[in-house]
């Protein structure tokens, strides 16, 4: 039997949470009365939403009705099940008729709810706000770990809670006492490694524990640390026994990966064809597909059950369509989609700063810069002479790598032609200053004269010969 399920909360005193939590929940379910607003407990998973909906039935002697959201997800499940439920007079699994009248209270619990809003659910949730107004005459409580995803409609008819991960000290507390029932002797050090590889999940901890725990005596540091190890298969070796043997435990090594299901279909993907051919390579594809279309449905419902499926149908059912077991040395590849994604990544961040620099030195939003300014720049770059093209890449500032991706083979020569020549951008409001204090021009004594303008050649000419370089964006073009 699982740790988790045999160790969970039976009564209200006995779940991990915080006083203010407790207290909340326990003053909303004794002053419930028939239309008052449900319960909705938020938070991440593993931190006890469940188990204290279900220990405070216990106490409270309420029969329990509890639907997970992502088994059954069209409103008409939802309204057939919850709305009867919420509406109807209890009968206990013993056929005792409880009257509502009398206090017999039947708690609707419904778990992940925040998995019914989206389309593919066909009016879930609004079959859900439906029923919340119709004021029920039953408790109900929902669960979700985001309710943020939960329409605002929805959020205001609840009395919402919100859960907080738990500390490694509340988890040791839990697994000090799992392990006392157990009969096992456990090192302290070794309970908190376990409750911190948690991350703040009860659940996960107690998971853990069992894995390295159960059957023996005495728990120790070090057990808990080769457990960890034992788990991180080498890919490589699944992949091996996926294409050329035909043992199925291959699903078993698979779950013990570091690895998601959604990263192992691609390593499948990328190497089967070079161990199957034929008849073999269009099954495992069609079987692989099959696999694809759960993953799919795990990304659209946010149901992560669908997982084991996708992960049998990946390993084992790749595995058992060949022929015959294979033989010989086949090296493996990383997927290619991996490099082609971060290759658009890298493309989406270069060209986000080459934009940023446009945009800046041209005195223009990123939009604009790229609709109106990247492809003339590109242009310039690419087909000036070398001088030229220069003096615009040293007035935007643009990095070797920045040139590369503007301009492909032409980068290296416009370059080396820049730090040859020593070029390099000057902000033109700092360069007049400076040049005006430099030039000193001689100014009329007289009131009523004035000053003659400079000839905007001799400014020029003064600029070259103080700076080595004349950089402003008129320059360019004249």
């Amino acid at each position: 039997m699982l740790w988790v399920e045999k160790y969970r909360p039976k009564r209200l005193e006995d779940v991990v949470a915080s006083k203010d939590i407790l207290q909340k929940v326990t003053i909303w379910a004794k002053k419930w009365r028939p239309g008052q607003k449900p319960l909705l407990l938020a938070g991440p998973p593993g931190v006890g939403k469940t188990s204290l909906a279900v220990a405070l039935a216990n106490s409270l002697g309420w029969e329990v009705v509890e639907l997970n959201a992502s088994d059954q997800r069209n409103w008409q499940i939802i309204q057939r099940i919850v709305g009867e439920g919420a509406f109807n007079e209890t009968i206990s699994d013993e056929g005792e008729f409880l009257s509502s009248a009398h206090g017999k209270m039947k708690l609707i619990i419904l778990d992940e709810v925040d998995n019914i809003h989206k389309k593919e659910d066909r009016g879930g949730e609004a079959a859900l706000i439906k029923l919340i107004k119709r004021k029920p005459a039953q408790p109900l409580i929902l669960i979700a770990n985001d309710p943020y995803k939960l329409s605002p409609e929805l959020r205001g008819l609840c009395e919402m809670t919100n859960f907080r991960r738990l500390t490694k000290n509340q988890i040791v507390k839990v697994l000090e006492k799992i392990c006392r029932a157990e009969g096992i002797r456990a090192d302290k050090r070794a309970l908190m490694l376990v409750a911190e590889n948690a991350g703040g999940d009860l659940r996960a901890a107690t998971n853990d524990l069992q894995a390295v725990a159960e059957g023996k005596d005495e728990l120790k540091l070090e057990d808990v640390v080769v457990g960890k190890r034992t788990q991180e298969k080498d890919i490589f070796k699944v992949l091996q026994a996926i294409f050329k043997t035909k043992n199925p435990a291959v699903y078993n090594d698979a779950m013990l990966l570091d690895e998601s299901p959604e990263d192992i279909i691609h390593w499948v993907d990328e190497n089967l064809p070079l161990e199957y051919y034929g008849k073999d390579l269009v099954v495992a594809y069609n079987v692989l597909s099959k696999a694809d279309i759960f993953l799919g449905r795990v990304r659209r419902r946010q149901f992560y059950r669908l997982w084991k499926y996708a992960s049998y149908l990946m390993t084992v059912g790749v595995q058992q369509v060949k022929e015959r077991e294979r033989g010989g040395f086949t090296r493996y590849q990383r997927p290619s989609t991996w490099q082609m994604l971060f290759k658009m990544r890298q493309r989406r961040e270069m060209t986000k700063r080459v934009l940023e620099k446009i945009g800046r030195y041209s005195h223009m939003s990123k939009v604009k810069a790229n609709t109106e300014m990247l492809p003339i720049v590109k242009l310039l770059l690419q087909e000036l002479d070398i001088d030229r093209a220069a003096r615009i890449a040293a007035f935007y500032d643009f990095s070797k790598e920045e040139l590369e991706f503007l301009t492909g083979d032409r980068a290296s020569e416009i370059a080396e032609y820049i730090e040859m020549h020593g070029l390099h951008r000057i902000e033109d409001e700092t360069f007049l200053a400076e040049f005006e204090s430099k030039l000193e021009p001689e100014k009329s004594h007289d009131v009523g004269e004035k000053s003659q303008p400079e000839d905007d050649e001799e400014v020029r000419k003064e600029r070259r010969k103080k700076t080595g370089k004349d950089l402003t964006l008129d320059s360019f073009f004249s």
